[in-house]
């Protein structure tokens, strides 16, 4: 057991020891020993408790560990030696820190067999599945590994937790809806990234504990390990060795193609955990890019491609994915949050052909699909943003019934701001000018089109013979209209900020559904 995983186990159950001397947070300590004062040969594996009325001579050159307690001795003595001294107080029982400290070294032995075995399941080139069928084993309880997209990549066999909820994710091989919900609101991903050791909470949908820990390849997250507490209680070394047993998993992972040489998939990762956690370390992303091979100086755009209206089964989602990525050749690609995302060079979105530009348009069509583009950008943790505008740009398209399938959020900052305004409590239908307000009640009145007539001409201003014939009506018609238009609005339609102010109010009754 390391050095300082014995001393944090330790202040657990209370203990407030003093340490002097040369300190090894690494080191290993094995197994305890009485102190003899006569001794002259150390193990650096070994931890030595005594009395602090018995210390060993300062001088001494060997790497070892010493505890001790009883009455306060002069510790400044041992501030330069070689080895460590801890000091535990005057109320602090001999046995009783020999027992603790025992107890802990015994849990680390029966670990360190644990782990034999593990490690002969890795070598036995038996895959995942034979893996997680040992550590259940050894651990005694049901075993669960997923990956990023919460499909179950092995469950534990001979474990059969006595759980319909659990049983029904076997079936399925993903993890529900609903566990999925309860993983969001609990936070829990964000909870086992931040814990040393496997993360322990109460699976509120069975009532039951559970162990977690993220297994990761070169710093990437690529899943998750699981452990239900269903048939006995977890012991209290069960969450250092689960934690252990990640990294085994992780040697597992690695030999599959998969997650080795197929860099995309690998991307996919990575992609995931950027956007599902914000506000990263932007030199730990370059870091974790750099590993990974990356161009850091290209500039980027996000395709996001939301679900359709219409249940969309994984068979159908992974024939979807074909095809798109033949489309965005060269790019990455992750689904998160049951959207589709492209994380697309500038380069190469910029030279995609009109041709594939139309393929992508009829395939997104013909499976009732749309994708919103983002603005681009050169900041890697800047990406959630810009995943955000290619939702936005999509959810603002259906709400304006554009037609097109592909949505460029740039075509939308207008009624982005007019949705951020309304959220905040803001009755954007009084911003429209009065002027246009009346023009649009009259047309409501008489049945007129001069609402229609006024947004062409704002489209095409000046250029009458071109409005006349994009609205197929005579030039003198338009005349008439613009006369009848002007009089009802009392002001100019092509002066200045009064220009501005009618475009921004057809935005406002474009947004509002009014026209």
């Amino acid at each position: 057991m390391e050095y300082s995983v014995l001393f944090s186990k330790l202040r657990k159950k209370g203990y407030e020891p003093q340490v002097f001397g040369r300190e090894d947070a690494s080191r290993d300590l094995l197994f305890a020993r009485l102190w003899d004062p006569a001794q002259t040969v150390f193990d650096p594996a070994a931890l030595y408790l005594g009395s602090a009325s018995r210390l060993p001579d300062p001088e001494l050159p060997s790497e070892f560990t010493f505890f001790c307690c009883g009455e306060w001795a002069d510790f400044s003595r041992y501030d330069s030696s070689a080895f460590t001294v801890a000091y535990f107080g005057p109320s602090v029982s001999e046995a009783a820190l020999f027992n603790d400290c025992l107890e802990n070294l015994s849990q680390l032995q029966e670990i360190t067999a644990g782990m034999h075995l593990l490690v002969n399941a890795l070598f036995s080139g038996n895959g995942l599945q034979y893996l997680v069928d040992t550590a259940a084993r050894i651990l005694g309880n049901p075993i669960y590994v997923v990956d990023l997209q919460h499909k179950y990549l092995a469950i534990s066999a001979g474990l059969i937790p006595d759980n319909a909820f659990f049983n029904a994710e076997s079936q399925s091989g993903y993890i529900s809806e609903q566990g999925i919900a309860s993983i969001r609101a609990n936070r829990l991903d964000e909870k086992v990234r931040k814990a040393d050791t496997a993360y322990y909470y109460v699976n509120e949908l069975v009532q039951k504990g559970m162990l977690v820990d993220a297994v990761r390849i070169q710093g990437i997250e690529v899943g998750h390990i699981m452990m239900l507490e269903s048939e006995h209680p977890f012991r209290e070394f069960d969450a250092d060795f689960f934690h252990r047993f990640s990294n085994l998993v992780s040697m597992e992972l690695q030999k599959d193609s998969a997650y080795t040489r197929n860099k995309g998939v690998m991307y996919s990762y990575f992609l995931s955990d950027l956007l599902k956690n914000p506000g990263q370390d932007a030199s730990r992303i370059r870091e974790r890019l750099r590993l990974l091979g990356y161009n850091l100086r290209e500039a980027f755009y996000i395709v996001a491609i939301p679900p359709a209206g219409h249940s969309t089964s994984d068979l159908q989602l992974n024939v979807i994915l074909e095809r798109l990525i033949q489309i965005f050749s060269g790019s990455i690609y992750v689904i998160y949050e049951d959207t589709i995302v492209f994380f697309i060079s500038r380069e190469l979105f910029q030279n995609l052909s009109e041709y594939e530009m139309c393929q992508l348009a009829d395939y997104l069509s013909a499976n009732q699909l749309k994708a919103g583009i983002s603005n681009f950008f050169r900041q890697l943790e800047d990406m959630p943003s810009f995943y955000q505008q290619a939702v936005d740009a999509v959810k603002l398209g259906l709400k304006l019934k554009d037609p097109s399938p592909v949505y460029y959020y740039s075509d939308y900052y207008v009624y982005k701001m007019l949705e951020t305004a309304e959220r905040n409590g803001v009755n954007i239908r009084f911003l429209v000018h009065p002027g246009l307000m009346r023009l649009y009640l009259y047309d409501q009145e008489k049945g007129t089109e001069l609402i229609a007539t006024l947004k062409e001409y704002l489209h095409q201003p000046g250029q009458s013979a071109l409005v006349a014939k994009n609205l197929h009506i005579h030039k003198n018609t338009l005349l008439y209209r613009l006369g009848k238009i002007r009089e009802l609005m009392g002001c100019e339609l092509a002066v200045g900020e009064e220009f501005m102010n009618m475009n921004l109010s057809m935005m406002i009754l474009k947004y509002l559904g009014m026209m």
